[in-house]
């Protein structure tokens, strides 16, 4: 029976190729996570934007304005850090999907390696067993 001798490292690159998909996987839905945080925020800050123009066009609080313009100015810090921290994720995203790429071609590699000595081991198996076949026919044809 035909018996890859690197099936060790092929199973040690499947394992490596598996643990980087899961670590790709968390790292996408931490970037998921994030860009949802930034779009909350973005959505807040819009409306307390549009919520200080309404109510000085109605009315103006002076404290009541520069509450909100301090509010928002917190609110835009943390956008910028919130994109930030998505670009940070995304960086950190393509470089394990690269590496996760560059697993899946050594594990191609090996793959086909075992692929074509498996093919020839078939085929050697073939002959012989066709080299048999004709030496028994050539027997029984000489007792005959």
């Amino acid at each position: 029976m035909y018996r890859f001798n690197l099936q060790v490292l092929l199973d040690y690159r499947k394992r490596i190729e598996e643990g980087l998909q899961i670590e790709l996987s968390l790292i996408q839905r931490e970037l998921e996570h994030a860009r949802q945080e930034l779009l909350s925020s973005q959505q807040e800050k819009t409306h307390y934007e549009e919520e200080l123009a309404e109510r000085e066009a109605r009315e103006v609080n002076l404290q009541e304005s520069i509450l909100y313009r301090d509010y928002l100015r917190g609110i835009r810090k943390k956008i910028q850090e919130q994109r930030d921290r998505v670009a940070s994720i995304k960086i950190e995203f393509d470089k394990k999907q690269e590496e996760l790429l560059a697993a899946m071609k050594n594990r191609k590699v090996l793959e086909k390696v075992k692929e074509k000595h498996a093919k020839e081991f078939r085929e050697e198996l073939q002959k012989q067993e066709r080299a048999f076949v004709d030496e028994v026919g050539i027997r029984r044809y000489q007792r005959t």
